[in-house]
């Protein structure tokens, strides 16, 4: 009986978080494993066609075969970032948390930005988040968070590009960030509210 009691104390909290951590990944091709030219599928981006070019596939992946890469290049004498962006990503919960694999090759002090709108049915905005992702590692940074949903929230744009670390800097052309293995996961009640953002 004591036996049985101290498996359940060590492994209850381990199934726990199974359950809790289990939802279904609301971010369409989020593995970036699909894409149309330089589009990925079921994103919008800021390239302008053939005139240029700042968000395309890269081989250099952290996951599957593919990652995306958005870069700050040279448009008509400004830095122009690349930017993806996927709307009507349905929610629902209490609690949503939001993880992807990043890797930096800045520019001068430029950082990664990730960005979420929460909106109601309406499509009206309920609140936001926002998050710099600064590690300039040679491999794969992971980046997780946990945020309370805003009441009426029933689905979320999310948007990431590159930004000058510092407010009103300036971007450096040549600056890129490879993203890959985004996800956006709604969780029940139980989670850790100590994680919350």
């Amino acid at each position: 009986m004591n036996a049985l009691l101290r498996w359940t104390a060590a492994f209850l909290p381990v199934l726990i978080v199974g359950m809790v951590m289990g939802g279904k990944n609301a971010v369409r091709n989020g593995d970036f494993e699909k894409f149309s030219g330089n589009e990925p599928s079921n994103w919008e981006t800021t390239n302008l066609g053939k005139m240029l070019t700042v968000v395309s596939p890269s081989s250099n992946a952290h996951g599957g075969s593919l990652a995306v890469k958005c870069e700050v290049k040279n448009s008509f004498g400004s830095p122009m970032a690349g930017m993806i962006i996927q709307k009507n990503i349905p929610l629902s919960g209490e609690d949503v948390q939001v993880s992807l694999y990043y890797l930096l090759s800045p520019v001068g002090k430029d950082v990664g930005f990730l960005a979420v709108d929460f909106e109601n049915d309406e499509g009206s905005t309920v609140g936001m988040c926002q998050h710099y992702l600064t590690a300039a590692e040679p491999k794969y940074t992971l980046f997780k968070a946990v945020t309370k949903l805003p009441e009426k929230t029933t689905h979320c744009e999310m948007r990431l590009t590159l930004m000058p670390e510092e407010e009103g800097g300036k971007l450096h052309e040549g600056s890129s960030i490879l993203l890959d293995d985004i996800s956006l996961v709604s969780l029940s009640a139980q989670i850790d509210t100590s994680t919350r953002h």
